[in-house]
């Protein structure tokens, strides 16, 4: 026979599971929907804020964005995306200038922010720097081709281009200690493959 309290102790802890299952299940459905929400807000808030700029600040700003280790990968591409698409945006007789300007300011102001850390903050400084030049390199040499040569071009598209970011950091590295510049040699070397014309 049968014992119904046992029944019912087991019909009991299986209900009591389900609803364990239901409420973690609410709970994180609950969060995600937060996440998303806050993460839409803050895209938006972000994309306003850039709204409001005239062209050659907001690729300014992205450069600027895009080469900040702190950001994330992800963050510093779109940074460097957005700062092509606002590029078409200007005249193109100041289009070039206007990009050129902005990455040799992005390159200095890097530069210049890691002359001033603390030494015992260079090392770690200088891998992400080092890391995320080499991430930005390979996800540039994925691209098609033709993207690849047109964001070239605006950037590299007579010898002055390639002489303003060889200035700026040139320029930069005259804040440089021979010891700054030996952690940052290896990405010196990426940011100068990525302004090579693809094989």
């Amino acid at each position: 026979m049968i014992n119904s309290s046992s029944v019912r102790v087991r019909y009991y802890k299986v209900k009591s599971g389900k609803k364990k299952i239901w409420i973690a299940a609410g709970s994180a459905a609950l969060l995600l929907l937060l996440i998303a929400g806050a993460t839409i807000r803050y895209f938006a808030a972000e994309a306003a804020e850039e709204a409001a700029l005239p062209p050659e600040q907001r690729i300014k700003r992205n450069f600027d964005k895009a080469f900040d280790p702190d950001q994330s990968m992800l963050a510093r591409l779109d940074n460097l995306r957005r700062s092509f698409s606002s590029a078409q945006q200007i005249p193109a007789d100041k289009r070039h200038a206007a990009m050129v300007d902005a990455m040799a300011g992005a390159v200095n102001r890097t530069l210049q922010e890691f002359a001033a850390l603390p030494p015992e903050q260079k090392q770690e400084r200088a891998r992400l720097l080092r890391e995320d030049a080499e991430k930005t390199l390979a996800y540039f040499r994925r691209m098609p081709r033709e993207k690849q040569e047109k964001a070239l071009a605006l950037l590299m598209s007579d010898e002055g281009g390639r002489a303003a970011f060889d200035n700026a950091v040139n320029t930069a590295t005259n804040v440089l200690s021979p010891q700054d510049r030996e952690l940052l040699g290896p990405t010196f070397k990426t940011w100068k493959k990525m302004l090579e014309k693809p094989r």
